[in-house]
């Protein structure tokens, strides 16, 4: 288990739950690598079919803790910058990205700056009808290029309502705009992930990952060559010995 986090296998799913509550659940850098890391591990395993990402306590994550002071000392050009804090956010979206599983977030009460990027990088994520969404890095001088890359998908109208803005947009709003998948009332939520976890437990992992590749990359494709792709791709995984 990484610093920071609460892990738990149950059956095919790995549960990984921020575990900073009397923090709002705000992520360290150490924690970004940790996060990054436990996804990549959990990739090879046969018998996993998903990963769930959950905050613990009354939110799912305020974001990331801002303006630690490196042990190392300050950047002080734009190549260290991007390598020494750039590269860690990047580093968790990169490897939401190429893990063959799906991300799962569950969401509940407030998913701000870096929280928020977490649930639109998740391939799918289940919100409580109660919770908020923000962007609020501009207020401490950050231009948040890096949670919009995670966000890529989301209505460009919305994103910069909330960059601009830096107002926390509800649940409806978010599954309207395409940063969640659904959206159910407080007390349904848990039920409602078990459910989806009982369904996914029953497919095929192959199967599975196909379908996650092919909508990270099939669907950015020109109709016809989506075409052959999905052809192509289904007979590849219909050939399987």
């Amino acid at each position: 288990m990484s610093e920071g986090f609460k892990t738990e296998r149950k059956g095919a799913f790995l549960h990984i739950t921020i575990d900073r509550a009397d923090e709002g659940n705000r992520v360290t850098d150490p924690m970004l690598d940790g996060l990054a890391a436990m996804v990549d591990e959990a990739s090879p395993d046969d018998g996993l079919k998903g990963i769930v990402l959950r905050g613990a306590g009354a939110d799912f994550c305020h974001g990331r803790v801002q303006g630690t002071p490196p042990p190392e000392g300050k950047p002080t050009n734009a190549f260290e910058i991007h390598e020494r804090v750039m590269s860690r956010i990047l580093g968790v979206y990169a490897a939401f990205r190429r893990c063959p599983l799906p991300i799962i977030a569950v969401v509940q009460g407030k998913a701000l700056g870096f929280g928020c990027a977490l649930v639109g990088g998740a391939d799918i994520s289940i919100s409580s009808r109660d919770a908020t969404f923000a962007l609020t890095e501009m207020p401490h001088g950050t231009a948040p290029t890096l949670a919009l890359s995670a966000l890529s998908h989301v209505a460009p109208k919305t994103l910069m309502d909330m960059v601009l803005t830096t107002e926390e947009h509800d649940a409806e709003h978010a599954l309207a705009s395409g940063i969640v998948s659904r959206v159910v009332d407080q007390n349904d939520l848990e039920l409602t992930v078990e459910r989806v976890l009982e369904t996914l437990g029953g497919f095929d992992r192959t199967n599975i990952s196909t379908c996650k590749r092919f909508v990270q990359r099939g669907l950015t494709l020109d109709p016809d060559t989506m075409a052959d792709l999905a052809g192509y791709t289904l007979a590849t995984v219909r050939s399987r010995g």
